[in-house]
């Protein structure tokens, strides 16, 4: 839940960047500002399980930085290849990738079996952008909370099962 709302919500507010800063900066300032509001939620919600603010700069930079460096990478592979190329699936596993590594950062020191956390990421990442482009005229302005609600719920799973499997090893 909280992932879908901020990843919405900063979704909303991230587009308004680019029009008043253009360029790669603005580019990576709209990723920056959708990666925060996705990390303050989810560090709200599991402060009391993984201590520190370690999380929520993770997934800030994850964010940010791998939401510039996917965008970039995708455009320059479509440009390159040509309709060879899904730019969406790309993106969204690099962006997932990137994010999910660093999380997994923090969550390597929490769980056992922590690397799949990048898998799940990155998995969700996809399956949520995938969902969102087939049903992006159906969707409108609910398209952001639709993909966001994917990400959240798929990497909620995965958290769940850590967590599940922690207390089952005890």
């Amino acid at each position: 839940m909280a992932t879908s709302l901020s990843y919405a919500g900063g979704g909303r507010v991230s587009a308004f960047v680019t029009d008043y800063i253009t360029g790669d900066f603005g580019v990576f300032l709209s990723f920056a500002v959708m990666s925060l509001a996705i990390a303050i939620a989810q560090w709200l919600v599991i402060r009391r399980h993984i201590r520190g603010l370690g999380w929520l700069w993770t997934t800030l930079v994850g964010g940010a930085v791998g939401g510039g460096l996917s965008s970039w990478a995708s455009f320059q592979l479509a440009i390159t290849y040509g309709d060879a190329v899904d730019l969406l699936a790309i993106y969204a596993c690099l962006r997932g990738f990137s994010t999910g590594f660093m999380q997994w950062t923090i969550m390597k020191h929490h769980f056992k079996r922590s690397g799949w956390w990048i898998a799940g990421t990155t998995g969700s990442w996809y399956v949520g952008v995938m969902v969102g482009s087939l049903l992006i005229r159906q969707l409108g302005y609910f398209l952001t909370l639709v993909v966001g609600a994917i990400y959240g719920f798929l990497t909620g799973i995965t958290l769940l099962l850590f967590f599940w499997d922690r207390f089952n090893s005890k």
